[in-house]
């Protein structure tokens, strides 16, 4: 598949794939999308409960190629999610302006009190103690613009500040934005994972445009990898693997230690703390935007 310029200098028209999907699969169809030369991906959840994703690609694509391997992949993914709903799909030309009105959306933001979050095309010039981080929206699950990212940011920005932490985990790292915004906090010992390679990918360019590529570590695998004890770890991702993996997230927070957990339906919170109590974890504070909570636990 051929890539183009993100910002789209010389674009006249493209491609969009547009299909709607359950909630649970979205981030993970929307990553292989781009895996297969989107330029661009955006989700809007219905409110029928499904989230329709929209994927941009160049005319030149062969879109019954992207359709026949996106048809694969579900298949694949109905094996462990066989829950999982595709509805309807459809195909039409865009011009460029749809594509300028697209990243119109997307503008750069102001998270918590010193995070800046801005997308390539957006200029900042930073105030104050301002730290400015730029995240490529189109290539890996996490750009400030999801309630869940902009709570994780806010909580890890809060905890930094208030206390001495040597080291994080990032469970689930996707674009990398949150390792790179406790790195550009002052935290010396990042490490971020994920299970999708495009992720990690992603993440260390995105991590390397931010000026600290050499100061995290990213890795494609699994909870079970990971060694050692940390004094925060973040996790936004969905319920299901969190509760998944409680017993393990327990045993790999340091004493006294803090997890922040995200990706949580505010009719899902009760669920959650339940669960992560059962492991030994108790909540300590909690934040809510929109329909999302962010859950801050403590070992007990």
């Amino acid at each position: 598949m051929n890539k183009i310029n993100l910002r789209g200098e010389g674009l006249l028209k493209l491609s969009q794939l547009k299909l709607e999907v359950s909630e649970q699969a979205s981030s993970l169809i929307s990553d292989y999308l781009l895996g297969l030369g989107s330029l661009g991906v955006a989700e809007d959840i219905k409110e029928s409960g499904m989230n329709e994703v929209s994927a941009y690609f160049p005319m030149e694509t062969d879109i019954a190629e992207v359709i026949e391997e996106l048809r694969q992949y579900v298949d694949i993914l109905k094996e462990s999610m066989p829950e999982l709903t595709i509805g309807a799909l459809t195909v039409e030309h865009i011009d460029q302006t749809s594509w300028q009105a697209w990243k119109s959306v997307l503008k750069k933001l102001r998270i918590g009190k010193r995070i800046i979050i801005r997308p390539p095309w957006e200029d900042h010039v930073a105030l104050g103690d301002d730290i400015v981080i730029e995240i490529n929206p189109s290539l890996a699950f996490g750009t400030g613009h999801h309630e869940t990212t902009r709570l994780c940011i806010e909580t890890i920005e809060k905890i930094v500040s208030t206390r001495d932490i040597k080291n994080i985990l990032d469970v689930g790292c996707g674009s990398g934005i949150l390792s790179i915004t406790a790195s550009k906090l002052g935290v010396q010992d990042v490490i971020g994972f994920d299970t999708d390679p495009i992720a990690i990918s992603e993440s260390q360019k995105n991590s390397k445009k931010n000026g600290v590529l050499d100061k995290i570590k990213f890795f494609c695998g699994y909870l079970q990898s990971v060694k050692g004890q940390y004094d925060l770890i973040v996790a936004n991702v969905y319920i299901e693997p969190i509760l998944l993996m409680k017993e393990e997230l327990k045993e790999r927070l340091a004493l006294k230690g803090i997890l922040i957990i995200s990706g949580i339906p505010h009719t899902r919170r009760d669920e959650a703390v339940r669960g992560l109590k059962s492991a030994g974890l108790e909540l300590q504070h909690e934040l809510r935007e929109g329909d999302w909570v962010a859950l801050e636990f403590v070992g007990v």
